[in-house]
């Protein structure tokens, strides 16, 4: 294969990972869960994956993710590998799933849950001013729904009212929450990466207003 080929495809995949559209939120990571590549990096809970995005589950690794189009939520166990679509896991070599379907308003909202950029900064999403007191209530009265039907261990409520808030630049009650999450689940490692997240969200949300 020539030169001019392999720079090509190289080009072509790398464009396609690129353009690749955000299709899940990773609710839970346990245990040695990597998303392969050129070099392969370790999940994290809160980490958004793309569609056609690799991941391998090692053996005692457990991996539980929402899909932002039609609520599916997946939690998978390790050994083997998974392969993501626009609406579900395409496994090899895992046990099935298993699967629950979340309401859309969550999965929606989790999807506009903020990532880190490549420097680490958190908040690289768009906020808009809504300051309706209608609004906000109605998202609370959705958060408290959603938390008397989840689990005590999921925290895909408070990523949704948290996700909330933070897009209606409510930021003195997203620290408020956060202080709340780190007084009900301490020593909770995956209530301290949402926390970690959105203290680097609101942080760059405050700078950005100088």
């Amino acid at each position: 294969m020539s030169l001019r080929a392999i720079c090509i495809g190289l080009l072509v995949f790398g464009c396609s990972q690129v353009w690749a559209a955000e299709v899940a939120l990773v609710m839970s990571a346990q245990g040695r869960v990597l998303r392969l590549g050129v070099a392969p990096m370790p999940v994290e809970a809160f980490v958004k994956l793309k569609e056609g995005d690799r991941i391998s589950l090692e053996k005692d690794s457990r991996l539980q993710l929402v899909y932002f189009e039609n609520g599916r939520q997946e939690t998978w166990a390790g050994p083997g590998r998974l392969e993501l679509s626009a609406q579900e896991g395409k496994a090899s070599g895992l046990p099935a799933a298993q699967v629950r379907l979340l309401p859309l308003v969550m999965a929606r909202q989790l999807a506009r849950t903020p990532a880190l950029d490549s420097q680490g900064r958190g908040g690289v999403t768009r906020l808009r001013a809504v300051h309706n007191p209608d609004a906000i209530a109605r998202l609370e009265e959705s958060y408290q729904e959603l938390r008397t039907r989840a689990g005590r261990d999921e925290l895909g409520p408070e990523a949704y009212l948290l996700s909330g808030l933070y897009e209606m630049r409510e930021l003195d009650r997203v620290e408020k929450v956060l202080a709340d999450l780190q007084q009900g689940w301490p020593n909770h490692a995956e209530a301290a990466l949402l926390v970690s997240l959105y203290r680097k969200a609101v942080k760059n949300a405050r700078e950005s207003k100088r």
